[in-house]
């Protein structure tokens, strides 16, 4: 093996933690075939059998057995999940129950039809939607696809077979699967299942089905489109582990740049460039440039442009939207600035004529690409057109018409004045004004219209013979030529500047709208404000009913309280299903669609603090892909606002919190070295008392026994606070030595003979471990500590064990008991002060472990407990050193 060949650690490595950074997330293996009958279901049952024998946690989520007794029989000893019944038209119909699945969380669900399209009122419009929040839960999935079924090569598949396949799954979900395993069989074997009937055939289709679809011809050329797909696959699986391995790939560093546009073929074009772009491994971008033509297209074109967009991103493509007045210029430009090699574009055939009024787009960037690919893809059968006529777009209202002939009408009152006094070409200038303030104010259609009747109306009132459409003058001809050629020109450009500047304005006042949402939202403070804030300004830049969803305290709230979302349960249950995913749902989006808004989490920092919701108020009404896009800007700037927020309030917390511990602490010190003396006196008394208990009752010595039991006690309480408030203030200097641990082990037993009572303590020390640079006198005292802790828990003749072996480069120390054990949950706070819980004893005032936790963490080691799974605590501290 050469040097260049070997496999590089490092990549590997890197490879494996990304293998163990997305475990969360489930398995999918899609059972692929060419067409319905080759066997997907039968295969995926017959793992999922093997699966379960081998102890896999396995159900049926939905399985399309279309009366097959062979697929039936398998199902035997599966487990399976009810199917969800929706009531649609009158209609019941059976789906697959995506919430029951959640619920019942298997290891592995086999979910049949991958493409399919779910009834209207689930959760997801379709099928492999549910699949993607399944995996994303962490659950392992097996499906079943047919190659007709993938959205690149829908149009290639109609092609073929002369059937247009509706149901797709996007690319980027099947490129993202797992393992795809390919089931395939010969096509005469398949025409033969078919003869048989047991390839499944929709009711009433058989024949025609038979001879449009299952065509020896159409078989074969399927076969070879899922075989294809298959061998990119594999291929480009090779080229990541050859590049993990420090091989070099195969990719050639291509760019592929899509336009898209309004019509039917930015389909097709996107299609063939998802091919291209799979064989030729390279990245590719799908790009609308939105020029003075978009303000001009009808609804349904612009909703095209949405459709198209979103369907280039479900394809894998990476999206990109500009503004701009020349679009192959801007193409070009953005294809340089980024470093496309490839353009790829749609050209239709179109008359001499249309040709000749506005060019061609695929022409224009052929011959101004110079160093850039341009490829075509050449529209072979008429498309219906997804945009009106120019004119029947821009005609203009009757009203404006009226504002025509009186704008003109002005502009001859204006020149009259003058026309005995100056030459009569000369006021041909009012008239182009008057056009030119026309174009400016009523758009393209209405200037022509005005430039028209302007010719007309400076024949009749300013060439002799006056009021009249006839004149002597020839030389008028060509005054009116130049005129309405000058009058179309200044007019043209006109609506062309106002429409640009509309857009202009249009962009200011989204750029200003967002600047005077996040100036206010950074003014204001507490969440239920800034929500307010929020509301008015979304509320005023889409002309909608706003809503913001979240939580406080574990409550759900909207604001504001009366919003329509917070009344609909249709509307609320959408809310709060992105509030727990963190992805946009709602009205024109691939997640509950039939409601009456769009939703989007204020999402930052992998957190979902809320959720912003937009509801219109005229029925019916689309959002196009650029509001979604705005939407999504608002949410953005709306959660930043609100994690400030939430920032601000645990700073806050955070700030008291540490002025109070500090007070705390600096009391606690100060009332201990108060209490020193007059404890030490105490005991001291007690003591020389209780030396002559010869002389004294029984009953003064038991009292003076007490008093002196109870002064130590005080005192050691006294010890431990002024230790743990040294520790938290880090006055504490540790005074290291080299030790054996089994002298310090050796030095706390002796301190708690007197407290162990008839506890059992054994030791189990690691033989020939080195010495240890620590405080000993401190690690003593956590081992005194710990024992203590294990003592009170403990019943009589119960048994503690103290254990030391070496860790790596650290030595591990463990105290384990049989006693009562641990809260569960609690493992964390034990050490903390004066955390107690219910099986502790009288006198326990809990700082002990808080000290041994401060001592550990001053040598930097770690300090952590557990309960045994026989019962009991297990307390464990390393120390780094060895």
């Amino acid at each position: 093996m050469t040097p260049s060949s070997r496999p590089n650690p490092d990549s590997l490595l890197d490879m494996l933690k990304h293998d163990r950074s997305v475990t969360s997330r489930g398995r999918l293996k899609v059972f692929f075939g060419s067409s319905a009958g080759v066997g997907k279901t039968y295969a995926m049952l017959s793992e999922a059998k093997r699966k379960l024998a081998d102890g896999v946690d396995v159900v049926i989520g939905i399985i399309e057995t279309h009366g097959r007794t062979e697929t039936a029989d398998l199902l035997r000893g599966l487990p399976t999940i009810a199917l969800k019944e929706i009531v649609h038209r009158g209609i019941t119909l059976k789906e697959f129950d995506l919430e029951a699945a959640i619920e019942r969380k298997p290891s592995l669900i086999l979910i049949d039809e991958f493409a399919h399209t779910n009834a209207i009122g689930s959760l997801h419009p379709k099928r492999w939607q549910d699949v993607e929040e399944l995996l994303a839960r962490g659950i392992d999935v097996f499906t079943t696809l047919n190659v007709q079924h993938l959205e690149s090569i829908n149009d290639m598949v109609a092609k073929l077979t002369g059937i247009v396949v509706k149901e797709t799954v996007p690319d980027n979900i099947f490129d993202a699967a797992d393992e795809i395993s390919l089931i395939d069989i010969p096509s005469d074997e398949l025409l033969k299942r078919l003869h048989d009937g047991k390839v499944y055939i929709a009711e009433g289709a058989n024949k025609r089905a038979a001879e449009s679809f299952f065509k020896k011809s159409n078989l074969v050329a399927l076969r070879e489109l899922a075989l294809r797909c298959t061998a990119e696959r594999v291929d480009a699986e090779n080229d990541l582990l050859t590049s993990s391995q420090g091989q070099k790939e195969t990719q050639l560093g291509q760019k592929i740049l899509v336009c898209v546009g309004h019509d039917m073929l930015s389909s097709r074009v996107m299609r063939h460039s998802k091919r291209m772009a799979l064989r030729a491994k390279a990245s590719w971008y799908a790009l609308y440039v939105e020029t003075g033509r978009h303000e001009r297209l009808t609804n349904q074109a612009k909703l095209t442009v949405d459709r198209n967009l979103r369907l280039a991103e479900k394809m894998g493509a990476r999206i990109i939207r500009i503004t701009a007045s020349n679009a192959v210029d801007e193409i070009l430009t953005y294809a340089r600035n980024n470093g496309f090699t490839r353009i790829v574009v749609g050209h239709k055939n179109r008359s001499f004529a249309s040709r000749l009024l506005r060019g061609s787009l695929s022409a224009e960037l052929i011959e101004k690409g110079s160093g850039i690919e341009v490829t075509t893809v050449v529209e072979d059968t008429p498309t219906e057109s997804s945009y009106v006529s120019f004119w029947h777009n821009n005609i203009g209202s009757f009203s404006s018409y009226i504002l025509v002939a009186f704008v003109l009408a002005l502009a001859t009152l204006i020149g009259l004045p003058f026309r005995d006094f100056t030459n009569s070409n000369n006021l041909t200038t009012i008239y182009i004004a008057a056009v030119m303030i026309i174009a400016a104010w009523l758009g393209t259609a209405p200037s022509v219209f005005a430039s028209l009747l302007s010719i007309a109306a400076f024949n009749y009132f300013f060439t002799k013979p006056y009021y009249s459409f006839e004149f002597y003058d020839k030389g008028y001809y060509f005054t009116f030529a130049v005129m309405l050629a000058t009058s179309l020109v200044v007019g043209s450009l006109a609506a062309k500047l106002s429409l640009q500047a509309r857009q202009a304005r249009n962009r200011e006042s989204e750029t200003s709208t967002i600047y005077a949402l996040t100036r206010e939202l950074s003014a204001v403070r507490g969440i239920e404000n800034m929500a307010e804030v929020a509301i008015d300004h979304v509320r005023s830049a889409f002309d909608k009913d706003a809503v913001v969803f979240f939580t406080e305290d574990g409550k759900v709230q909207f604001v504001p309280e009366d919003s329509p979302a917070g009344q609909e349960l249709k509307e609320e249950s959408v809310a709060r299903w992105v509030l727990s995913n963190g992805q946009i749902a709602g009205k024109n989006t691939d997640t509950l669609p039939s409601a009456n808004g769009i939703y989007a989490p204020l999402a930052v920092e992998n957190e979902i603090v809320g959720v912003l919701g937009l509801i219109p108020r005229i029925p019916k009404y689309e959002f196009t892909s650029s509001e979604i896009s705005q939407i999504e800007t608002f949410a953005s700037i709306i959660a930043s606002a609100f994690q400030r927020a939430h920032r601000a309030e645990e700073a806050e917390v955070a700030k008291v919190d540490s002025e109070t511990e500090k007070l705390r602490n600096l009391l606690l010190s100060s009332v201990s070295h108060d209490l020193r003396t007059p404890l030490a006196s105490i005991t001291g008394a007690a003591s020389s008392a209780l030396m002559l208990k010869e002389k004294l009752p029984a009953e003064v010595i038991e009292l003076l026994s007490s008093i002196h039991g109870q002064a130590g006690r005080l005192a050691k309480l006294v010890t431990n606070l002024l230790d743990a408030t040294s520790l938290e203030s880090g006055t504490v200097r540790l005074n290291k030595q080299p030790y054996f641990i089994q002298e310090v082990i050796g030095s706390a037993l002796t301190r708690i003979t007197e407290t162990k009572e008839d506890r059992i303590i054994t030791t189990n020390i690691t033989p020939n471990l080195p010495l240890i640079e620590i405080d000993g006198l401190l690690i003593e005292q956590v081992l005194v500590n710990l024992l203590d802790n294990a003592i009170r828990y403990t019943v009589t003749n119960g048994t503690i064990e103290i254990s030391a072996e070496k860790d790596a480069d650290a030595l591990r120390i463990r105290v384990l008991d049989n006693g009562v054990g641990l809260p569960v949950g609690d493992e964390e706070k034990i050490f903390d002060k004066f955390y107690t819980h219910g099986h502790s004893t009288e006198g326990n005032a809990g700082l002990g472990l808080a000290i041994c936790r401060g001592i550990v963490n001053a040598h930097k080691g770690m300090i952590f407990a557990k309960n045994n799974k026989t019962g009991g605590a297990n307390f464990t501290f390393t120390l780094p050193g060895i």
